[in-house]
């Protein structure tokens, strides 16, 4: 009773984490792998860590920010030389400009180590014979020392049983709307008796998933594990993607023009016909977009499952 209290309560919060999924119990009606499957095994599946179409976008979007806080610290300061530096008023708008100009050095920072010489892939296997999880990963931190330090990349194994997973949600407001990024988090804990959290990771990007679609994605790891279930749904397709061949087929594979433009034609004409008409003020962002991702993806570092992984798991079925 007590815990059935618990899950209905967190089923109601509006951020963190909402939902605990069980094992054993069916999380959706339907499962999904939503395209995210890159390779299967015998008795295992491998899942792809860096979503197709995000590469580029984590420094845009940082230096979008960064600019903001330089601008913001440098209107600050002029403000303050025109009108003088005098009382608290004065003294705090220096001390708010000069915090504004650290956080843009630090978020344009970060977002260029985050994008560039990352993995080509932070992948994630499911191992049902063997009752594991194995994961590359690149191990990195927060704060200015953080920031300064070697991120180096990981390979982990995790028991499956001392893995739990979690439905979480954040919210987004602004002036205009309020939303929720979903994200589907696994918890691994210390061991039987200990239930202390040493490691967390995802599976998917958060800024596709939804509440929907979290514990869908879910319920085909859950049923592939525990249940024997397929490595991929009828009609569903590994993940595949090639590396852009040049700059200009990166520009073009970042946004709604070159190769995507008739699956976007087919599927949301009310979009192709906005980006056609807002083309002059979409592309130069594309252009920005598709240059980060180039050099993300020429700057990224090769991977490679450990031998006794690959032992483990067998050689891929398709």
């Amino acid at each position: 009773m007590h815990k059935e209290k618990l899950e209905e309560k967190s089923s109601n919060n509006i951020s963190g984490a909402i939902k605990k999924f069980d094992k054993h119990k069916s999380a959706a009606s339907t499962a999904l792998t939503f395209w995210l499957i890159k390779k299967t095994y015998s008795d295992a599946i491998e899942y792809t860590g860096i979503a197709r179409g995000t590469r580029g976008l984590i420094i845009f979007a940082g230096l979008i920010a960064s600019s903001l806080g330089f601008w913001f610290g440098w209107r600050l300061i002029l403000d303050s030389l025109r009108w003088g530096i005098d009382g608290f008023v004065g003294w705090f708008s220096i001390l708010c400009a000069i915090g504004s100009l650290i956080f843009g050095f630090y978020i344009a920072i970060k977002s260029v180590r985050l994008e560039f010489f990352r993995p080509e892939d932070e992948p994630t296997i499911f191992d049902r014979k063997n009752r594991k999880v194995y994961r590359i990963y690149r191990e990195t931190y927060s704060g200015w020392r953080g920031l300064l330090r070697p991120w180096p990349v990981k390979t982990a194994t995790y028991e499956w049983d001392l893995v739990d997973a979690e439905h979480h949600a954040q919210l987004n407001s602004n002036t205009a709307t309020v939303s929720r990024i979903h994200s589907l988090v696994f918890l691994v804990r210390k061991n039987s008796a200990d239930p202390s959290i040493v490691d967390t990771f995802q599976i998917g990007n958060s800024m596709q998933m939804s509440e929907v679609t979290v514990p869908a994605v879910w319920e085909h790891i859950r049923r592939f594990m525990e249940e024997n279930g397929p490595h991929l749904l009828p009609g569903e397709v590994l993940f595949s993607f090639e590396k852009p061949k040049n700059w200009w087929e990166s520009v073009l594979s970042a946004g709604p023009y070159g190769g995507n433009f008739k699956n976007i034609w087919q599927h949301h004409r009310f979009f192709a016909v906005a980006s056609l008409i807002f083309f002059p003020i979409i592309f130069p962002f594309i252009i920005l977009v598709g240059s980060f991702a180039w050099l993300s993806f020429e700057t990224s570092t090769r991977i490679g499952w450990a031998p006794e992984v690959l032992q483990a798991v067998g050689d891929p079925i398709s």
